[in-house]
């Protein structure tokens, strides 16, 4: 009978304050947006980029409107908001990034946009990954490009624009993160001259390069059991498969990796980290040299930036457009002119609020005025009641008294 495998590895729950801190996102489309099958699938796609920490699986209505998903998102914990729309009139896409639960929110306009499908038809060698897959358990690794160096000499919308791309993901703990979970890259790169940015999201694949080829054979049969072994027919030890750089394959070409590309990458001994060991033994280190190479998963989005909400919603104070500039005497008249609205909205809404009250208030009186008069009509029918009641009894003692007297005058003499 086979023995029951054991576990030896641990899984650290964590507690409710990590779990507070870490970025939860929602990706949604809404309007028209939701007959364009295209416009579907990039959502779709987008999605699986914001994994694992996002809504994969979330459904819209047509008649859903923004409201509706942020008051939505307050219990369920959500921190981003990733808007995908088309306008009617123009056919225009749009993405709007929204941080919960006051704002800001960021437009961009969709310049060009590929799907993972596209991507993976352009690609030599695809790397086709699921849902299920385990590049997707862990959320992927940013890389911005392309912006200012120093953020005290850039301008306060690119410091707004990349806090907001910053806070995307759960921030990565260097003396905690394992370099083996990061298995994906996404890299949001501004171009200098047209301010347009571009998201690419690749997937990192590991090599051995201080090994020969019939090695890295060996070590990826043993964790893949769907790898062939070398042939070893033609050598008669083993020395011949390990030292003969010709057998089995040939000899790997230095050219196939550039030198930047290759790091040296620490990793735990597994026999030492399986076995139980004394507190004061430490499971060792291998350093072994490693190529990285990414691969495109897809999607592409090119936009640019076209505006900042001081809120969530449309009505809110613009904090910078890119093709509306406002003079400071214009600014000023429209704070004078939005403080003159927000005046007779408070009034119009106090005014509601007093006519609600009044109205609250009438029908209370005339529900007390209801029970007053059924209350008074109660006491009467009582009062009805009793006097019928002592009535009946003096009728009923009258003829017995008669009767008393008349058998008396039977029985007399």
């Amino acid at each position: 009978m086979a023995r029951r495998r054991q576990k030896t590895r641990t899984h650290k729950k964590l507690t409710a304050e990590e779990l507070a801190k870490i970025p939860k996102s929602m990706v949604l489309r809404l309007g028209s947006s939701l007959k364009n099958h295209s416009l579907s699938s990039l959502v779709r796609d987008f999605r699986y980029v914001m994994q694992p920490h996002t809504a994969i699986n979330l459904r819209e209505r047509k008649s859903n409107k923004l409201k509706d998903f942020i008051v939505m998102a307050g219990p369920l914990g959500v921190s981003d908001l990733f808007v995908f729309k088309q306008s009617e009139s123009t056919g225009n896409l749009s993405l709007r990034i929204g941080k919960m639960p006051r704002g800001p929110m960021l437009q961009f306009k969709i310049n060009s946009y590929s799907l993972v499908k596209d991507v993976q038809k352009i690609l030599k060698h695809p790397k086709t990954v699921g849902k299920d897959s385990p590049e997707f358990l862990n959320p992927p690794l940013l890389v911005l490009n392309g912006f200012s160096g120093k953020m005290s000499e850039a301008p306060p919308h690119e410091k707004l624009m990349v806090t907001v791309f910053q806070n995307m993901f759960p921030p990565i703990q260097p003396q905690s993160t394992r370099v083996t979970s990061i298995k994906r890259i996404l890299m949001i790169n501004k171009d200098p001259e047209t301010q347009e940015i571009s998201l690419r999201h690749y997937a990192i694949d590991t090599k051995l390069v201080d090994t020969s080829r019939n090695i890295k054979k060996l070590i990826n049969s043993h964790h893949n059991l769907k790898k062939s072994l070398p042939i070893m027919t033609k050598n008669e030890d083993v020395s011949d498969l390990l030292l003969d750089p010709y057998s089995v394959g040939g000899m790997t070409s230095d050219s196939e990796v550039e030198d930047d590309a290759i790091v040296d990458i620490n990793e735990e001994n597994q026999a030492s980290a399986t076995k139980k060991v004394p507190d004061q033994q430490q499971p060792q280190e291998i350093t072994r040299k490693k190529a990285i190479k990414l691969t495109e998963l897809g999607p592409r989005i090119n936009m640019s930036l076209v505006k900042i909400e001081e809120k969530l919603t449309g009505t809110s104070k613009t904090i910078y457009h890119s093709k509306i500039v406002k003079t400071p005497a214009e600014l000023k008249n429209l704070e004078k002119s939005a403080g003159i609205k927000r005046k007779l909205k408070a009034e119009r809404r106090a005014k509601q609020l007093e006519n609600v009250q009044a109205k609250k208030d009438k029908k209370d009186e005339k529900k007390a005025r209801k029970k007053a008069r059924i209350a008074d009509e109660n006491g009467e029918n009582r009062d009805i009641e009793q006097d019928q009641s002592s009535d009946s009894d003096s009728d009923s003692d009258g003829p017995d008294v008669d009767q008393y007297e008349i058998d008396s005058d039977l029985y007399s003499e």
